[in-house]
Order: structure tokens, then C-alpha cells, then sequence
């Protein structure tokens, strides 16, 4: 191309694409679901069990727990970063993570590293 084929493009025009263009991209982003939200797994997953295990493990020690005031368990129910649904706060499953431990972020299974 020569500086003459530059000439006949307007600088509106450049302008009014590059808008389009960009508004394009911000609504393709804005649609598209990160691809490192984090989606709950399924209770037999982490093979939840409804009893504390025998070290006395329970979710309300575990960081994925949050205590709420109703739910499926009664005042005992709570939300867990790890599994879908109710849990309450005497029950165990193998995503339990000591809140006092060093390092540990909720929605992280015990024993496993973020990528």
C-alpha cells in the first residue's frame, strides 16, 4: 500500500469500527463463564458421611464450612465450598481441611494443590 491508499480511510471510520470492535469483544468476555469458576461436586464424591470420622473430624473445624441458620439440617445446617446442597455441622467428608492449618484457602480438598 501506498501513502495514498491511507488517505482515503477516514479517521471516523477507524474510530467507528475500532468502537464496534470493541464492544464486540466486551460482550463476547462479558457472556463467556471463567474458566476458573469453581463448580461444587457431588456429596458421594468426597464420600460425605453424616457422622464425624473417628478422629473426631466434623465441618464445623473444616475452612469449606459456613454455619447458616436453616436448611436441611436444621440450625445444624450449613454451606460447604466442596459439595452442592446442605450439610450439617457434625458431618464429615474427605475435602475437610483444618481451619487452623497453615495455608489452607476455602473450596480446596485436603491434600490437594491448586493449578
Amino acid at each position: 500500500m501506498s501513502n495514498n491508499d491511507f488517505s482515503m480511510i477516514s479517521r471516523r471510520k477507524v474510530l467507528y469500527k475500532g468502537t464496534q470492535v470493541l464492544v464486540a469483544m466486551t460482550v463476547v468476555v462479558a457472556g463467556v463463564r471463567p474458566a476458573c469458576a469453581k463448580k461444587k461436586s457431588a456429596k458421594d464424591d468426597f464420600f460425605f458421611q453424616e457422622e464425624p470420622n473417628d478422629d473426631g473430624k466434623k465441618c464445623t473445624g473444616c475452612i469449606n464450612f459456613t454455619a447458616k441458620e436453616t436448611g436441611q439440617y436444621g440450625k445444624d445446617s450449613g454451606d460447604c465450598a466442596l459439595l452442592e446442597g446442605d450439610v450439617c455441622n457434625h458431618c464429615y467428608c474427605q475435602g475437610w481441611t483444618d481451619k487452623n492449618s497453615a495455608g489452607a484457602k476455602p473450596g480446596m480438598a485436603a491434600g490437594k494443590t491448586s493449578p
